[in-house]
């Protein structure tokens, strides 16, 4: 007749060794959830920025006042620059400046040109 194994269960050794590395799973997909907010934060301000930056030069090409200027929509500051090519060609230079939720200065540019009618 074989004699069965005694079955104590877990030693308080291999619960403790669970618990750590269950918590260091949990500490670090909370960081990556963390990562993943902050970059869905900038992903935003990126495209409302692009948004900007477009209706902008929409409304430059459409109202033909071609001046330079600054103004702030939704807590981006855009600025636009308009520089004569030549006769009957400008550049338009808008850049669009914003501070994220870290502090940092971030910012977004774009150039265009545009055919006047007038000198």
């Amino acid at each position: 007749m074989k004699k069965l194994k005694k079955n104590d269960g877990f030693s308080i050794l291999e619960v403790m060794v669970s618990i750590i590395i269950l918590t260091l799973s949990l500490v670090l997909l909370l960081n990556m959830a963390m990562v993943a907010l902050t970059a869905n934060n900038w992903s935003n301000q990126a495209t409302m920025s692009t948004q900007i930056l477009q209706e902008k030069l929409e409304e430059l090409r459409t109202t033909m006042i071609l001046a330079n200027g600054v103004d702030t929509v939704n807590n981006i500051e855009r600025e636009w620059q308009i520089d004569s090519v030549n006769n009957h060609l400008r550049r338009i230079n808008i850049a669009a400046t914003w501070i994220n939720d870290r502090g940092d200065t971030l910012n977004n540019s774009m150039t265009t040109y545009i055919r006047t009618p007038f000198i």
